[in-house]
This record gives structure tokens, sequence and C-alpha cells, in this order.
């Protein structure tokens, strides 16, 4: 076995078929479930189960019937963040990242920087300075003619400076990170089954003699058992019948449109120290943020942009989740000037659009919390978690392993809130 050339789509799948069962079923394999696939089969003796399927090749997108978020080569990662929280999951997450590739061979982590820009004296940019004395970050505050000396590919115009973080920051490629996490769960003995979860049900008699508490049923017809399952199920968690019934947590799921800007190889090879950047002009919500070039799998380099919270939608049913993913985002957003007046003389070959989808909770914070004494959830990304998954995962999975909160933060911060009318059940 070699860990550089594995992939999860060719892992051994197991069955129950002979009564054994798991301590612990992740559902969802995305980036938060499988951190926590890979911190939960840490434990010696634990046996762990990852389910979910692989990402869809470009051939089934029509067809297939969940997809994620993570099917990207591009994300910010930074430990500058104006919520404390968010700020110290992201650091103990990037603080792994070098180590996880080293046990992994994958590497996922381009530690180019991150640059805050924004207008002089603005709230905005004083917020950013003071959680960075917050969190004990060391930035260096440069005015337009100090940023185009660092870096003389940029021009963040007038009356504005930038705040530069040089250190654990920068970007990385989701799809490659989930990699790394399922390898890293694969190699301390944990089960990937590659297959879509249809319900959560009780047990048989037999499996619930055996120890088992809930029984992980998909759609090819595995059963799967357990002692305890987490939902890691992002957009889709409430599609299928894996709460207990008529519960709904209370989100909003957020369709996004993303730019990807093709450039030509003269201009990535001139941008190849660029860092990633959120910029702030002075009308509030009208930020974005730019990736620098990125080689993605078409072989062809692309900046990725986003618009903040413009052109934002929401979507309800499963069925306008599935018609987002396959969709190229929202065809009336327009790629704005701004993002590119900040790279005088970068031209580009073609611009698309993309899509993918965000749950946002109302207190804008995680929800990881035990729903019943066997079953658990961990959701609630706002369209932050990719760089703090992996500690995301760690809290989510000793929470349930041990049945109960088993955290340094307060378990009232991160407990569901159930859609209205609803209440928890006492089972």
């Amino acid at each position: 076995y070699k860990c550089k050339r594995s992939r999860p789509d060719v892992w051994r799948r197991m069955s129950t078929a002979g009564g054994q069962v798991y301590d612990l079923c992740v559902v969802g394999a995305g980036m938060i479930g499988s951190a926590a696939a890979r911190h939960a089969s840490e434990v010696p003796g634990v046996r762990v189960c990852l389910v979910g399927p692989s990402e869809p090749k470009v051939t089934d997108l029509m067809t297939g019937s969940i997809f994620g978020s993570h099917y990207d080569e591009g994300r910010i990662t930074r430990a500058l963040d104006n919520d404390p929280t968010w700020a110290l999951l992201a650091r103990r997450s990037i603080r792994r990242y070098r180590d996880l590739e080293r046990k992994t061979g994958i590497t996922f982590f381009n530690d180019v920087g991150f640059l805050v820009v924004g207008s002089v004296n603005s709230p905005y940019v004083s917020s950013v300075q003071e959680n960075a004395r917050r969190d004990g970050i060391s930035t260096n505050t440069f005015s337009r003619a100090q940023t185009a000396a660092k870096f003389p590919f940029l021009d963040i115009g007038e009356g504005m400076v930038a705040l530069w973080d040089s250190q654990n920051c920068g970007h990385l490629s989701a799809r490659r990170l989930v990699d790394a996490l399922q390898t890293a769960a694969h190699l301390q003995g944990c089960d990937v089954v590659r297959d879509v979860v249809a319900s959560v049900e009780h047990p048989a008699s037999w499996a619930r003699r055996a120890g088992a508490n809930l029984a992980v049923k998909t759609e090819t017809g595995k059963i799967i058992h357990a002692k305890r399952v987490l939902l890691a199920t992002g957009a889709f968690t409430t599609f299928r019948r894996l709460l207990p019934a008529h519960l709904r947590p209370d989100v909003q799921l957020t369709a996004q449109t993303v730019f990807l800007v093709e450039l030509s190889e003269n201009d990535a090879v001139r941008l190849q120290r660029m860092p990633s950047i959120f910029t702030q002009p002075t009308d509030e919500g009208k930020g974005y943020y730019i990736l620098p070039p990125i080689r993605y799998p078409d072989g062809k380099f692309y900046m990725k942009i986003g618009h903040s919270e413009r052109w934002e939608l929401v979507v309800h049913t499963e069925e306008e989740v599935r018609d987002w993913f396959r969709s190229k985002g929202n065809p009336e957003a327009i790629m704005t000037r701004p993002p590119l007046d900040l790279l005088p003389g970068v031209t580009p070959v073609s611009v698309h659009r993309d899509a993918c989808v965000t749950v946002k909770t109302p207190t804008r914070q995680l929800y990881v919390d035990m729903v019943t004494t066997s079953l658990g959830v961990a959701l609630g990304g706002n369209g932050w978690s990719a760089k703090s998954c992996d500690e995301i995962g760690r809290m989510a999975a000793k929470m349930i392993l041990k049945g109960q909160w088993d955290y340094d933060l307060p378990a009232a911060q991160f407990r569901v809130r159930w859609a209205a009318g609803q209440q928890k059940p006492k089972l």
C-alpha cells in the first residue's frame, strides 16, 4: 500500500453481513465528516466507518443525487477573523496541515499569505487590526505605494491600505484536503464505503443484542450497524430519513455563485507571488475575495473570485439544491470590474461561473450537538468551514464518541436550533 497512489474510490468496501457493529458510523464524506472520521479512528480500539459518495465525474453530474461543495481547488485559509470562535478553529486546524500532508503524502496547502484591503481608518480595517491583536497575529500595514513595492502586480487604489499576514495562511485545495483526511482515516483502520445513505433507523433485534443502537441503510441496500452515528451531511441533511421524524434544523440553504477567471501562462507566472486577498471598499456589503492563479484539473490557470453576499439565492428543496450544483451559478451574476482593477495588466482569457451551496445558521455558528444519546450532527459551516474543518471534525469526534459534549468551548454555542415548533427528542 502506497498512500500517495491510494484513492478513496479503490479502498475496500465493508458490509455488516457478518454481524459486525461499528463504534461509530460517520455519514457524509465531505470536509467535516472526513475530518471527524480521521480523528475518531485515531482512538485505539474504536471501529469507525465513513459513508459517502465519491465526487461525481462531469459526465455523471446530471444523474448524481448527492453533491458536495468541496469539489474545488481554491479555498482561502486564514486565521484572521472577526469572530473569535471561527478564528480559534482556523488556527487549530492550520497548525496540523503540514503534519497531515506528511502522514498522507497528499499536499493541499499553499502558504502564500493573506492580504486584507480596505479604506484608511475604516471600521472594517480597524476591526481586522483589533482581531489580529486579540489573537496574537503579526500583521504589517502597507500604504498603496508600500503594497506596490511588496507586490508590483497589485494596485489597491487611492485612499486604501493593505493588512498583510504572511504566515500560515493562503489557500488550499478542498478536494485534496478531503483526500488527505480520508487517507489518514483509512490508514488508521477506518472503513470507507462509497455509497449514499438513504436512512438512519432502529437496528434489527440481533444487531441490538450485538450492541448496535442504529442501522444506516444505503441506496444500494447496504446496512451498516453502529453504536453511534454522526451526521455531517450538509445541505442534504433534511432530504433523507436521517433525523427523527419531523425534526429539522433551523438552517438556510444559500446558493452561491463564484467566478473562475482563466489566465494565460504568462500572467499566471507573473502573479505567482500573489497572496489570497479580501477587499472591503467603502460601500458595506460590496466586498469580494480573490485567490491567486491555481492550476485546475483541466490544466488551465484560474483565479477564483467571489463577491461576498451578492447574487446569493435561497434554495429549499432537494431538487433545487441538485439543480443548483448542476448549474453554473446565477445567470444574472456579472463579473464586475473592481477585482480586476486590483491587478492592472491582467487580461482574462475567459470567465466562467461556478456554483455551490452553503448551510447558514441563524447564529452564524456551527451546529455540533447530540440529537439523541446515539445520534449527533455536525453541520452549518456558514461558508467558512473549509479552512477549519479538521478542528471541527475533532470537536465532533470527541463529542460523538463520548455521547456528550467534550470540548473546551461552551456546548451552548454549538447547540442545534430546531425549526419553529420542534423540540429535541428525549430518547
